[in-house]
């Protein structure tokens, strides 16, 4: 059991930490031994913890006693742990002292954390503040160039590391569905349907310039290949048939979304506009009159009525849902009036988004948001792959974007070859294999078709998917197991010798696939917590949990 000391105005995301952290924990209870001890102040009952774990950026009187020196430092520093940087959005302070100095300071003689044994304990200093951090990276977010950091993840992966280095046996309920590495979002925004609706507009003549010119140009720059350019200029030459009727529309691809998922065994989300030429209030961009579409949900009941038939999911590609609680309730009733259900999520159109927008959409009882990622990056902009609930929100949770087709490719955002961009994704899913969580990925609607021809590369990406053992999940389902997840409550764990019990209950119904339950065995460290021997067997143990009211683990 974890016992918290927190600032009262800590509490509530101390809570959201510890469901993305899902181990034992209450706040502190003076009249209890705790195995770990996890303080933000300076109240440290040292008599009271076996390992005593102290975040803060200030001296304080304890520190004194410790004989450990507390040095602030200036903002926008790195630690480096793990073979990885973690970033410091908020203070962070040089611990020095009598102990054994740890988190070094990237390009800095200075280390921010510190470890000095006592009489059967281990305190351990940490020179910054880790709830206010979780705090800022659940709230704004991280800046595009630390987009590939998952900093919220290795704040987790350090506590697990020092209970474990610690010698102390934990369990934890991992962000991953039992069978499985992580879990995958395909979701498609639906800015436009067809190429039809556009005649002699911006998005008629920007469609052929693309094709054309600037397609040669990134063929001899050999970003592209002669393939595309073929595929590209014949698509322009065959515009004015699909104007007359007398040939397919390109940019109409659900069922070819459906089909290529299909082969992977995948369900995936399909964002809709609700309402037709409306560009929406509040948006900064100078081109915000472009943002109007030109069908909305209403046009396309038959498709929509395919799709959840078979599976896949409508939600709402909100127009002015994040600023607005009244355009909020009426964007999502006409999602609803379509698909036919009222477990409605949300992506914002153009992301969209302020300070406010979490309090708004939860209001306006939608079930999940998936806007908070980058325009002009891929990564994590939360810190971390797992589906969270925003601080102040009663229900609504947020389904980080982690990847994005434009982003990657659009030539005013990062306009990669597609060997780089293969090459982030790839990272980013191993980031996500390590962490556990949901891998959010965005495919625009038109993508498939010219003139941006990204089928190839989606094709090869749920190739790759499949080959780490995924769950393919829509929004809604990964939101509902994140929620079960959730609803698992620690009730009681018990050791007697090398046995461990753990009392589990739910109020939720029991999912597929079901969670699993893991514990921790690191090996019996002496008094002066001394680091083992190498290790002997695998560091811990996972049981699958099919709402049993009780798991034992024999070690």
């Amino acid at each position: 059991m974890i016992g918290i000391i927190a600032h009262e105005g800590d509490k509530e995301i101390v809570a959201e930490f510890f469901e993305l952290f899902k181990t034992p924990w209450e706040f502190f209870d003076h009249n209890k031994y705790y195995d770990i001890l996890i303080t933000t102040n300076d109240n440290l009952p040292t008599d009271q913890a076996r390992l005593i774990i102290q975040f803060s950026a200030s001296a304080s009187p304890s520190n004194e006693i410790q004989h450990i020196e507390v040095t602030p430092m200036e903002s926008g520093n790195f630690l480096q742990f793990d073979n990885e940087l973690l970033p410091i959005y908020g203070k962070l302070a040089q611990i020095r002292g009598d102990g054994q100095e740890f988190l070094q300071v990237k390009n800095k003689a200075a280390s921010a954390g510190m470890k000095t044994t006592g009489k059967n304990k281990l305190i351990i200093r940490i020179g910054y503040e880790l709830f206010n951090e979780v705090k800022y990276l659940l709230t704004f977010g991280q800046p595009p160039e630390n987009a590939l950091i998952p900093a919220l993840d290795l704040h987790i992966s350090l506590l697990r590391t020092l209970i474990s280095d610690a010698g102390i046996p934990f369990i934890e309920i991992p962000p991953v569905p039992a069978g499985y590495n992580f879990i995958v979002c395909l979701t498609h925004d639906i800015d436009f349907i067809r190429i039809s609706d556009h005649k002699f507009d911006h998005t008629m003549f920007g469609f052929i310039y693309r094709a054309t010119i600037m397609t040669l140009i990134d063929v001899i720059r050999k970003r592209r290949d002669l393939r595309d350019l073929y595929q590209n200029w014949k698509a322009v030459l065959k515009l004015p048939f699909v104007y007359l009727g007398l040939a397919q529309d390109f940019w109409f691809k659900f069922d070819r979304y459906m089909e290529l998922e299909s082969k992977v065994n995948a369900k995936s989300t399909f964002f809709m506009i609700p309402f037709k030429n409306k560009a929406g209030r509040k948006v900064a961009d100078k081109r915000y009159k472009r943002r109007a579409a030109k069908y909305d949900v209403t046009d396309i009941p038959e498709t929509v009525k395919k799709l959840v038939t078979n599976g896949h999911e409508a939600g709402l590609h909100g127009l002015d849902a994040w600023h607005d609680i009244e355009d909020a309730v009426a964007e999502k009733s006409r999602i609803e009036s379509v698909s036919g259900t009222a477990d409605i999520g949300i992506r914002m159109h153009w992301l969209c988004f302020d300070r406010n927008s979490y309090s708004i959409l939860d209001e306006a009882g939608f079930s999940y948001d998936s806007t908070f990622g980058y325009n002009n990056a891929v990564g994590f902009r939360s810190g971390t792959a797992q589906a969270f609930k925003p601080p102040g929100v009663n229900n609504l949770y947020e389904l980080p974007l982690h990847i994005q087709d434009t982003a990657l490719f659009n030539p005013k955002h990062m306009a990669l070859s597609k060997n780089i961009a293969w090459n982030l994704c790839e990272d980013l899913m191993g980031k996500t294999v390590k962490n556990g969580g949901i891998l959010t990925i965005l495919w625009h609607d038109r993508s498939l078709s010219p003139e941006r021809l990204y089928e190839d590369f989606y094709t090869k990406l749920l190739g790759e998917l499949e080959s780490h053992n995924v769950w393919f999940a829509t929004a809604t389902n990964a939101r509902n197991w994140f929620q079960f997840r959730r609803s698992i409550k620690f009730k009681k764990v018990t050791k007697n010798g090398n046995k461990f019990t753990i009392e589990l209950e739910n109020k939720e119904n029991i999912l597929k696939p079901p969670s699993r339950v893991r514990l921790y065995h690191p090996q019996t460290r002496d008094a002066s917590f001394a680091a083992p021997q190498q290790r002997r067997y695998p560091p811990y143990v996972d049981v699958v949990w099919k709402g049993e009211s009780n798991i034992s683990f024999d070690l």
